[in-house]
């Protein structure tokens, strides 16, 4: 795995075990994010009771979150066990991600103050 092909830039080379560790938390904190989801919208559930299509998205939503956190816990955990010498070539996979902020943390990197919202970005209105 840390052998390199030729002609490759090493600087976009990265640990295994640092990339499984950035999906890992990623998966993290998107499962917290689904739980708030739930919780915020707890309240008007109640309204909606007798909506059966509703309980399904919310039985949904809190399945999404228990298999996030799954996720994190599998990827974190095998980030673990490997060889801290072993290293992938993450640029093209990183290229591959619109939303700049998850690809900065992917990266491990901090995100940059004023960075513009680039094209595919998520726009909260």
């Amino acid at each position: 795995m840390s052998e390199r092909r030729s002609g490759e830039d090493e600087r976009h080379h990265a640990p295994l075990h640092s990339i499984l560790e950035a999906l890992g938390e990623e998966f993290c904190e998107l499962g917290r994010f689904t739980e708030e989801f739930q919780s915020t919208l707890s309240p008007a559930l109640l309204q909606v009771a007798n909506n059966a299509q509703c309980h399904r998205d919310v039985q949904s939503l809190d399945l999404l979150s228990q298999r996030l956190t799954a996720l994190s816990k599998y990827v974190l955990t095998i980030g673990k066990m490997l060889p801290s010498d072993w290293q992938v070539n993450s640029h093209h996979a990183l290229s591959n991600i619109t939303l700049s902020d998850l690809q900065y943390r992917l990266k491990g990197a901090p995100l940059p103050d004023g960075l513009e919202h680039e094209s595919g970005e998520l726009e909260m209105f």
